[in-house]
């Protein structure tokens, strides 16, 4: 698998954390999914290629920064849609691109790798990890692919995505609702700041933490 397509699917592990609805409702299912807009949680996505890509996310009412390792390096992204900008932090450089926070870029970004944006039908209850699941089956309403959603009965947080023909996998581990430090969503204040034009889909990538 590409590294961009690689990328795309730690956005997806992102987006997927979101607070809003991903898919289309059905009148008979209601959203699986909680309204915390302050949270921080792992994931580990695994490609049927055996590629793994571990990240930290922290989110707080629509700011959202992603610590990922991907091939051997750690990337650390920061998204102010307050401040309509977009950062990108190389720590081994102390550095920092900054660059302009496109909403419609952004947008099409996060529909194109958040999985199937369609229908879901409860499947039943389910156990991953020990944790009480609701199970659900989300077709993509483009090209038909199924997708399988466990998500805690109790809290509606996301536990587990994976894909019916198992390309991906997808778990989360660790979901801590509440208040994020305001720190995380700055650069370091001691880093060199270098304006750059926005990127195409408008996220950044940056070096390790």
């Amino acid at each position: 698998m590409k590294p961009s397509r690689l990328f795309l699917l730690v956005v997806a592990g992102c987006c997927l954390l979101r607070p809003e609805p991903l898919f289309a409702q059905t009148p008979d299912v209601v959203s699986p999914f909680g309204s915390n807009k302050q949270f921080s949680a792992d994931t580990v996505i695994t490609t049927d290629k055996g590629q793994t890509v571990t990240q930290k996310i922290y989110s707080d009412s629509g700011k959202m920064r992603t610590e990922m390792s991907m091939n051997g390096m750690q990337v650390v992204s920061i998204v102010r849609p307050d401040q309509q900008k977009v950062y990108a932090v190389m720590v081994a450089q102390k550095m920092v691109m900054e660059m302009p926070y496109d909403a419609e870029k952004y947008k099409k970004l996060t529909v194109a790798s958040s999985g199937p944006q369609g229908k879901y039908e409860v499947v039943g209850p389910d156990t991953v990890d020990g944790v009480a699941c609701t199970k659900y089956k989300v077709t993509d309403d483009k090209d038909n692919k199924v997708f399988f959603f466990w998500v805690d009965a109790t809290t509606k947080t996301p536990v587990k995505m994976m894909a019916e023909d198992n390309s991906v996998t997808i778990l989360w581990k660790n979901y801590k609702a509440g208040p994020q430090d305001a720190a995380l969503f700055m650069p370091p204040p001691d880093y060199k700041v270098m304006n750059m034009p926005g990127m195409p889909g408008g996220m950044p990538g940056g070096g390790g933490q």
